[in-house]
């Protein structure tokens, strides 16, 4: 992930990823780990408005790739990040990881790789 892109994670996110969280992504993912991340954002800025729940504010650990899909790790997770972190993977699997268009996952290597038609003719055969 560039620079520029952790910046504007930080900038969006300094809650949920205010503990130096590990993402290591593809770059075709970020948008999809931009929304995932300010939705968690979202629901951590609704928990600290309560006054005893700041120390149950959830926080992300790791974001990385897992047998072709997006993997997200979050403490303090309730329902709704459990939600939004289900939903974000159900899309990484639809989405190409080297350019972010529509794709599929497909056998490369013993493993899985989500990667649109142009993508999979370069890099998975």
């Amino acid at each position: 992930m560039k620079a520029s892109q952790q910046a504007r994670l930080k900038l969006r996110c300094p809650i949920s990823l205010g503990r130096e969280p590990r993402i290591s992504i593809p770059e075709g993912w970020f948008e999809l780990v931009y929304e995932l991340c300010a939705q968690i954002e979202d629901v951590a800025q609704q928990v600290n408005k309560k006054p005893r729940q700041r120390m149950f504010l959830p926080r992300v650990a790791v974001i990385e790739v897992n047998h072709g899909r997006l993997h997200c790790e979050v403490i303090n997770r309730n329902k709704d990040i459990a939600h939004i972190v289900r939903k974000a993977q159900f899309r990484s699997v639809q989405r190409c990881m080297f350019c972010g268009e529509h794709g599929h996952q497909f056998r490369h290597s013993g493993g899985l790789v989500s990667c649109c038609a142009r993508h999979r003719s370069e890099h998975c055969l």
